[in-house]
């Protein structure tokens, strides 16, 4: 039988600190603000530096027809305790591989006035076990920049094996030459994650 996706309204991630939900137009400008300090875009290519509140809209309208078609699931990231909008992440680049289930790139930034905190582990376990369990994801992958060890560090905590270093695709380095580097290729699959969510010790942020 078929398996049947999340609708736009069925989306609610909430993990101990955080709650994702898909992106709208009512937070583009505080997403634009927050973006739009140079150290997201240094490592976020598809992020200029500044950061538009109309490009934000421009993404925000994109969000239904991506989630109906279960290509795409863009997400901001907010504290429960406060509502306050401390990054993004995404689930994209969906590929087919047949009775291996679909394949998603899962991608995220935090709000550097919040970084040190643990946010950015607790979105990334959030977000993967939501993957597997909900989108029932053959597999993830990830890419952080070469040289970037704190973004590493949580692909590792989350249950990720480094695969290989490659170079970004040219579009999205002209978009932010700053994001054009060397980056570091990761990846999960689904027996992975089973194993992880079976030892409580690594299933969550340690």
């Amino acid at each position: 039988m078929a398996h049947t996706l999340p609708g736009m309204s069925d989306i609610l991630i909430e993990t101990d600190r955080l709650i994702m939900r898909p992106l709208a137009s009512d937070y583009a400008d505080d997403y634009a603000r927050v973006a739009s300090d140079a150290r997201i875009g240094a490592v976020m290519s598809h992020i200029p530096t500044p950061c538009p509140a109309d490009l934000v809209r421009e993404w925000s309208a994109q969000v239904p027809e991506q989630i109906s078609a279960g290509t795409d699931y863009r997400l901001i990231i907010i504290i429960k305790a406060d509502g306050t909008l401390v990054g993004a992440t995404n689930l994209g680049h969906m590929v087919e591989l047949g009775v291996s289930g679909r394949q998603y790139k899962l991608s995220y930034w935090i709000d550097p006035a919040h970084w040190g905190k643990g946010l950015a582990t607790e979105c990334a376990v959030g977000f993967r076990d939501w993957a597997f369990d909900t989108l029932k994801a053959g597999s993830l992958r990830a890419f952080c920049a070469m040289g970037n060890d704190a973004s590493a560090r949580v692909l590792e905590k989350t249950g990720f094996h480094f695969m290989n270093t490659s170079m970004p695709v040219a579009s999205a380095s002209k978009l932010n030459p700053e994001a054009g580097k060397l980056r570091n290729a990761y990846r999960m699959d689904k027996p992975r994650w089973e194993s992880l969510i079976k030892s409580p010790h690594l299933s969550k942020a340690s």
